[in-house]
């Protein structure tokens, strides 16, 4: 192992001496003064004050963390002046020795302007500590703050992160969970919390941030330009998320919040199948430092939240069926434009979340910091789930005489047959998230810097559902091969009206249709899936300021390893039902429940199923298979006597993979600031070595498995440039270079293998497959004003080589020898993840943000936050032409007016995202678009300051106007893919601090 990565090993080592060579420029005349500046009521750090040895050229501002560091300082008697926006200047004398260090720690107090109307807490002060948080960064950033109260207004990181410029969130049943940024899918992002890596619990490389309740949070910031001392697996960008620590605030402290919330239920039948329990959403944080010099600090939070709702969604199913099966109609030459089927969902979810984050601190000195950050997050999640599908598009080739479609309007179509299929399952989800981070900081007497740290996180996804299925005769895919229930069935056909986008299906026969006791048993499935991932990273940086001439810069060096491994284990257990004629099976034998209805349609086609009633009865009398009859033990047959269910053992082994992946990163970067431009330049270098073994199954029960294994190295340069015009206005430049992993298990040599009724469904991986790599331009200018808002605008580039992506390719000019498979096959599908050619993204960002301070009370109180992102993108599909980027909408914007004024603040949050291109399918007409979507949230809240623990009542409406989620196929708004609703909630709460 040594050996093989010797060669790398020797770079890193030359990279790191390189960097320390330059510590012999160290030598000054002048003496050195640092410290920090921070918030005399709370100890919160001020990023971006400035401070300045009044009468000379010497000045700086605070970084991120509040810290200074002026040089060359003549000797003697010298007075600083520091200054913040909305803060009360101050100033102090200091005595300096030629080569020497002094620290001056200064505490600014809030300035409160026109007479008390206008005061810098909450709103005000997040905002506030973006603005300065992203004109400190020497590249480019955007920045969220929690507020005075250590809270963000939405539920969790990802639904907050959407409210910056060039976001796009993608939402798992009504909260956000994913982000992609300035095109990167959340697989192409870096996520990491505290600065270390966190492992994802999902099955790919994307990191789910609705495991991080918002209010654990202090501040997240996104970087869409990464410096060299940053992970490179960034196409899109790269979010750190920070939690409080003990010396954040001044003095001990404890806050908390308490919130009872109400949830628009979209489907209000279904609440009567469980026990209804108050939703609510809390956390405690409390803070302190003891020791000598108060120089140890412990902080704990704990937050909790539990949520039940419903759900309604309404879905169709393959455009594309009238071409494959040849269908005509009546007027010839007409377009056959009727899914294949259409699909009602109604779901009732459950779901709780736990969370703790603590920190440890200790701090013997200024110069010296050791941490210890131990956090676990767990979410479970309960879902009550009924498909009601209606197919009328089941018609072979063979059928398609002209006399079988009969188009009786300009919407409406006549389809001979079909059936009716009840589709009911009960899910558990689990999510554990828990890791630490250690690690020290310490400054040496001639101001080198030395950090070290070292991580693990493991994360853990657990996920169970029972399913069976109803289906009414008329399919001939069902289990059973009685011809009574696979005969196509006409009291089931009917006519599709597509004047609506939410279109209807009308059965001939709707009393068929609608009874329980003409649904038979199909089939039963027990779906078994863990995740587990363990993720461990120890990184070393040493930072060595320096001159040239008299331009002061520093040098940064150092290295990262980080190890990877995921495991996926996926047991799919299916159970035909085989009786028939007396020995059937129906909804209506007792496990039928009282007819529910979506809120997209209002026909009441289908009846309803009790699914607890059925999946006790399932693991019961019915069948009674063995309590471990998912562990591939061989033990699966039902051990009830007489069970008409029968194994079906093909389903047995499917999606099981084994990953290891080990990085290996080194850096140099040196930075130097020539009066107004600060210029920053260096390389990474990535070396990546993963290894995947995926498990196969075919036909007839035959199983193995096959590792690959692939090595890649990246050099990857990044210049980056600031100069500022005055202490108002700069300019920006950067030019990057990232890559983008491909997932795991999508590099293995693996192969499954699917057949049914002569169709054979090959899933491959692809060994050959490249990483994503990307060249990435910025340019922008940013305007500060001096009350604490800024202008900007910024343009974006990227030139992105290798995109991945699922290649489904159908060929039906059989027959075909497939191996593992007995027989001639007529049509095969191959799905397989496959390099695209050149992609590109261009896009404009303006964002303005401030408060009218300068108006008249009480209008003074007023301010807005606000942002928009255009882009323009294409990506070369190899058989397909030129698309849309993947996941990249046109068009994303946020408008967030506000109002602060007396303890009462307030806040209209309007998210726009535009359409976007979801995914590929086997044919155009079916690929998933994503469409349009604007969102309301309102938060509104009245602080007590006359009250002890000045206690804040809030309110919160979410998706005020309960805008859906939908999906359209083929690139045609007319043609619904999916459409789900989801609700609004109402949230009233009070907070407290001590």
């Amino acid at each position: 192992m040594l050996l093989r990565y010797q060669s790398l090993l020797s770079s890193l080592l030359m990279l790191f001496l390189l960097g320390v060579a330059p510590a012999s420029a160290l030598a000054q005349s002048g003496g050195i003064v640092e410290g920090r500046v921070v918030d005399a009521s709370s100890g919160a750090p001020l990023p971006g004050a400035n401070v300045v040895v009044k009468g000379t050229s010497i000045g700086a501002a605070t970084d991120a963390n509040g810290r200074y560091e002026l040089r060359d300082v003549p000797p003697g008697t010298q007075r600083l002046s520091v200054s913040f926006v909305s803060y009360q200047d101050t100033s102090t004398t200091v005595e300096i020795d030629a080569g020497e260090t002094v620290t001056v720690n200064v505490e600014l107090s809030s300035e409160v302007t026109r007479a008390g109307e206008v005061v810098v807490t909450g709103i005000r002060q997040s905002q506030m500590q973006s603005v300065r948080q992203k004109k400190q960064a020497v590249n480019v950033v955007d920045a969220l703050s929690a507020d005075d109260i250590g809270d963000l207004p939405e539920k969790n990181v990802a639904e907050a992160v959407q409210r910056l410029p060039g976001i796009v969130m993608t939402n798992d049943r009504t909260e956000g969970r994913f982000v992609s940024i300035r095109g990167g899918s959340a697989d192409l992002n870096n996520v990491t919390l505290n600065g270390t890596t966190m492992a994802s619990t999902t099955d790919s490389r994307a990191t789910g941030l609705d495991l991080l309740p918002a209010n654990m949070v202090s501040n997240i910031t996104v970087t869409k330009a990464v410096t060299p001392d940053m992970s490179a697996n960034a196409i899109g960008g790269s979010v750190n998320i920070e939690t409080l620590t003990a010396f954040d605030r001044a003095g001990d402290f404890v806050f908390g919040t308490l919130r009872g919330m109400s949830h628009d239920q979209q489907v209000p039948g279904l609440r009567t199948l469980r026990d209804s329990r108050f939703p609510f959403k809390g956390s405690l944080t409390g803070g302190a430092k003891f020791g000598a010099d108060d120089q140890f600090g412990a902080l704990v939070t704990v937050s909790g939240s539990r949520r039940d709702f419903t759900t309604s969604g309404y879905k169709a199913e393959n455009w594309n069926w009238a071409n494959e099966a040849n269908i005509q109609t009546t007027q010839g030459s007409k377009t056959l434009a009727v899914p294949e089927a259409s699909e009602q969902i109604v779901e009732s979810n459950r779901r709780r979340r736990v969370a703790v984050n603590t920190s440890f601190d200790w701090r013997p000195s200024e110069e010296t910091a050791v941490y210890v950050r131990p956090y676990f997050t767990y979410t479970d999640e309960d879902k009550i789930d009924n498909e009601l599908e209606y197919v009328l598009g089941d018609l072979s080739p063979s059928e398609s005489a002209r006399d079988n479609v009969v188009a009786s309007g300009d919407n409406r179509f006549e389809l001979p047959h079909g059936y009716g299929s009840l589709d009911a399952s009960l899910s558990e989800e689990e999510e554990r998230l828990w890791g630490t981070s250690a690690g020290v900081e310490h400054d040496f007497a001639n101001n080198v810097s030395l950090s070290a740290s070292g991580s693990f996180s493991r994360g853990v996804f657990d996920f169970r559902k029972p399913d069976g299925e109803f289906q009414t005769p008329g399919d001939p895919d069902m289990a059973g091969s009685d011809p009574d229930v696979s005969a196509p069935e006409p009291r089931a056909g009917g006519v599709a009206d597509m004047s609506n986008f939410l279109f209807d299906f009308f059965p001939s026969d709707p009393n068929f249709l609608g009874s329980p006791q003409n649904y038979l048993m199909n089939k039963f499935e027990v779906d078994d899936q863990r995740n587990t991932e363990n993720t461990y990273a120890a990184q070393t940086d040493v930072r060595i300021p320096f001159e040239l001439g008299d331009a002061p810069g520093y040098l940064k060096t150092g290295g990262r390893f980080q190890y990877r491994s995921k495991d996926v284990d996926v047991n799919k257990a299916e159970y035909d039902f085989t009786g028939f004629g007396e020995d059937r099976l129906t909804l209506g034998d007792g496990y039928a429940a009282p007819r529910v209805q979506t809120q997209q349609l209002d026909n009441r086609l289908m009846p309803f199923a009790n699914t607890q009633a059925f999946a006790d009865g399932f693991f019961g009398g019915l069948c009674n298979p063995p309590a471990d009859f998912t562990e591939r033990n061989g033990g699966e047959e039902c051990r009830a006597s007489g069970s008409a269910f029968t194994f079906d053992g093909r389903e047995i082994f499917e999606e099981d993979s084994e990953n290891e992946e080990g990085i290996y990163a080194g850096y140099a970067m040196a930075s130097v600031k020539f009066g107004a431009l600060t210029a920053l330049a260096g390389a990474r270098v990535e070396h990546t070595s993963t290894s995947s073994t995926r498990f196969e199954l075919l036909p007839g029960g035959e199983t193995g498995s096959s590792t690959f294994e692939s090595a890649y190295t990246n050099i990857l340069p990044s210049v980056h440039l600031t100069y500022a015009v005055g202490d108002h206005l700069q300019f920006r430049g950067a030019w990057t270079n990232t890559i983008g992993r491909p997932d795991y298990d999508e590099l293995a040599s693996f192969r499954e293998v699917e057949e049914e009724n002569g169709e054979v469904r090959i899933n491959q991986g692809n060994p050959d497959l490249d990483p994503y790599r990307s060249m990435n331009f910025d340019l922008s200018a940013e305007y500060y004003f001096e009350n604490g808002g800024l202008v900007s605008l910024a343009g974006f580039y990227k030139r992105i080589d290798n995109a991945i992506y699922e290649d489904v390719r159908r060929d039906t000019d059989g027959p075909f020898d497939v191996p593992g498979v007995n027989g001639p096959i007529d049509e095969v599908e191959v799905t397989q993840p496959e390099n695209a050619d050149l992609g590109t993204v261009l896009g404009l960002e303006a964002a303005y943000q401030q408060p009218f301070t300068f108006l008249p009370a009480p209008l003074s109180g007023l301010g807005v936050n606000s942002n928009v992102t255009v882009t323009d993108s294409e990506v070369d599909v190899p058989d397909r032409g030129d698309l849309p980027f993947f996941q990249q909408a046109d068009l994303v914007y946020n408008i967030i007016p506000y109002f602060q004024r007396s303890g009462f603040q307030a806040r209209v949050a309007i998210n726009h995202r535009g359409d976007y291109l979801l995914g590929l399918a086997d044919r155009q007409v079916n690929d998933t678009w994503v469409k349009d979507r604007t969102t309301v949230d309102i938060n509104a809240s009245y602080q007590f300051e006359s009250l002890l623990a000045q206690p804040t009542l809030m309110v919160q409406v979410e998706n005020l106007t309960n805008e859906p989620e939908v999906e359209y196929a083929g690139g045609n708004e007319d043609h619904l893919s999916f459409h789900y609703l989801s609700g609004r909630t109402v949230s009233v709460g009070l907070s407290m601090e001590l």
